[in-house]
């Protein structure tokens, strides 16, 4: 049986990718089959081919010398009546050429440019190519190759065997598969022919294949020396289709089952696992809002505490606090480049009689070091390898006020590696099942998906494992209260009679992820700026001793030809409270709406800069969630 695997129509481009982008058609693709009495059997292939784009000049035919002994008596026609004469090379139009190339024979064969519908008629004798039973001798032949870019739309092929003999069985198969239910077959003639026609569309890359037995001892021959290998290889094909025929759909089943058993399953454990495990304590609403924090949690904490994650804002929040607390001052510089104004925040070691809890110790260190003063500036690109550990801190500090068991990190992580770990089995299943079973079933894939299914499940539900104990639950209920009088101040309170005290409240919205809009509002009723942020270096002397009174760490700082202020120190305790806030900006001749844009540009780039990592390592940079 010969392979015929390559056959198309060439454009007239020089260029292969050209030709690439051209197309055609075959309107109908009939093959003839003659079996000769002498063994040998002669094929005429009629290719009617619609070209569809571009210019056309020539014709190509591809047939590997398998399961016959060799074909001569080649002839090319088309339906103009043109015959085409054989030749040894050149490409002279009406001509073609036969290239024995050892494992097959290329023809081409050659006609003026064209693009009009055309049907080319090849024909060649095939010798040595009948197999030999002793119930009857047989022709195998793949009359539509397979190895096309392009689809027959219409296909027939008659196989004719000479009298007395007559065709005693047949059959014709698609890609090597049975095709009874897309060839029809009709014997003719007293059975000494037979006519296959395909119902559909043969596709590109589909080949038809008819087989036709007949009368044994009619035609000469015995068995060729490839017959025992082809029939070893036809019992292979039928032996499989047999068992796939048998154990095909059960595989099939049994993939399709498992995959949706693991794709309705698999989210439904993952809810499950989060409900056992993740899941806090329903606690009922505390109420609508809380006008003040509910307990001395920290704003950072209080951030973390409310969506189990100690993110950057919360790092940002818990610095404006420390601010606010008077243990710190920010300062901002306008600094000229080459091409542009730049702004840069000094961050100062103020009063060192204030209380801080581990991780704010912590947040100073890192901050400052040994230094009393450090520019923002200066932390870039260096200040992200202590954010894990001040993380830590965090976490630990909520564990030891017993508001979680464990670190929600840890248990992120905990459920994160266990998804990770079921897509690494999804995958080896996968492909086991592939290995196992595609060659019964498409759907030998579909359970890998299921795994992946769960894989992605585990990864999405483990950011929200971190559970905590019956008081962080209760705790956090009270916060979400606090949250939305935040969210909402200007509905539940007097802006305006705030405004003095409105930075109290600061760091927590920025830990809650809502202080562009809490600083907006205040705006708009000229609440004055926090005296802890100074706009300008030249405002620091001046102010230092007066605002941040005798516990100051520094020495105060006085600009050249001025003094110590007047008007008295101001009360050493934490927080900018009532006048404090407001003579100490006013003092200075600032309100949140004018210097807005600097404090909101150092809240974005401590964010910004304190997470940024050397070129190497990559960059990072923003709030991390909201709280």
């Amino acid at each position: 049986m010969a392979a015929l695997l390559v056959s198309t129509l060439v454009s007239t481009a020089g260029v292969p990718a050209l030709a690439a982008e051209k197309s055609l058609v075959w309107e109908r693709f009939d093959v003839d089959i003659q079996v000769n009495a002498d063994g040998t059997f002669d094929v005429a292939e009629h290719q009617a081919i619609r070209f569809i784009d571009g210019t056309f000049k020539f014709g190509y035919r591809d047939i590997p010398k398998q399961n016959f002994g060799y074909i001569t008596d080649w002839a090319v026609t088309d339906a103009s009546g043109n015959t085409y004469m054989q030749t040894y090379g050149g490409e002279v139009p009406y001509t073609f050429v036969v290239d024995d190339q050892g494992g097959s024979y290329v023809i081409r064969w050659y006609f003026p440019p064209t693009s009009d519908p055309q049907t080319y008629t090849l024909s060649y004798r095939v010798h040595d190519g009948l197999r030999y039973y002793s119930g009857g001798d047989q022709l195998w032949w793949k009359a539509v190759y397979g190895d096309r870019q392009f689809p027959v739309l219409a296909s027939r092929v008659r196989v004719m065997v000479p009298a007395p003999a007559v065709i005693q069985e047949y059959a014709a198969y698609i890609n090597d598969a049975d095709a009874r239910d897309s060839v029809t077959a009709e014997l003719l003639d007293g059975n000494r022919a037979i006519l296959f026609e395909a119902q559909r569309t043969l596709r590109a890359g589909q080949e038809l294949e008819v087989r036709a037995q007949f009368t044994s001892g009619v035609v000469a021959g015995t068995a060729p020396a490839w017959q025992s290998r082809a029939d070893a290889q036809a019992a292979q094909r039928e032996a499989e289709a047999a068992y796939q025929q048998q154990w095909g759909p059960i595989a099939t089943l049994f993939s399709g089952v498992l995959a949706l058993a693991l794709l309705l399953g698999g989210p439904a454990l993952a809810y499950l696992m989060w409900y056992k495990y993740g899941r806090d304590k329903p606690v009922a609403r505390v109420a609508d809002y809380l006008p003040e924090p509910p307990d001395d949690l920290p704003p950072g904490l209080a951030g973390t505490l409310v969506d189990d994650s100690a993110d950057m804002q919360d790092i940002i929040a818990t610095i404006v606090d420390l601010a606010r607390r008077k243990a710190i001052s920010i300062t901002e510089v306008k600094e000229q480049g080459f091409f542009r104004m730049g702004t840069d925040f000094i961050y100062r070691r103020e009063r060192t009689d204030v209380p801080l809890s581990p991780f704010e110790s912590k947040l100073v260190t890192d901050i400052f070091g040994s230094k009393h003063e450090k520019k923002l500036s200066d932390l870039k690109n260096k200040f992200y390898q202590d954010i894990p550990d001040i993380k830590t801190a965090m976490y630990d500090d909520l564990i030891g006020r017993g508001y979680y068991k464990t670190s929600p990190d840890s248990a992120r992580k905990q459920f994160g590696c266990l998804g990770g770990a079921v897509m690494a089995v999804g995958a080896a299943v996968s492909v086991l099942f592939v290995i196992l079973l595609v060659d019964l079933t498409p759907a030998a894939i579909c359970p890998g998906f299921g795994i992946f299914a769960l894989a992605i499940a585990l990864l999405v539900v483990s950011r929200y494992m971190p559970r905590k104990t019956d008081e962080g639950s209760e705790a956090v209920a009270r916060w979400k209260a606090f949250k939305e009088y935040l969210r909402n101040i200007d509905k539940y309170t007097d802006l305006d009679a705030q405004k003095e005290i409105w930075d109290r409240w600061l760091p927590y919205a920025i830990a809650f992820g809502i202080d562009k809009d809490y600083i907006r509002k205040f705006e708009g009723v000229n609440a004055p700026a926090p005296g802890w942020y100074i706009p300008s270096p030249t405002l620091y002397g001046p102010y230092h001793r007066r605002y941040y009174g005798p516990g100051s760490d520094q020495p105060p700082v006085f600009l050249p030809g001025s003094g110590p202020s007047e008007g008295g120190g101001f009360p050493g305790g934490g927080g900018s409270l009532g006048g404090g806030l407001s003579s100490a900006s006013r003092g200075m001749g600032t309100s949140l709406a004018s210097m807005s844009a600097g404090l909101g540009s150092m809240l974005s780039s401590a964010s910004s800069t304190m997470t940024s990592r050397p070129s190497s390592s990559g960059s990072s940079g923003g709030w991390g969630g909201g709280g």
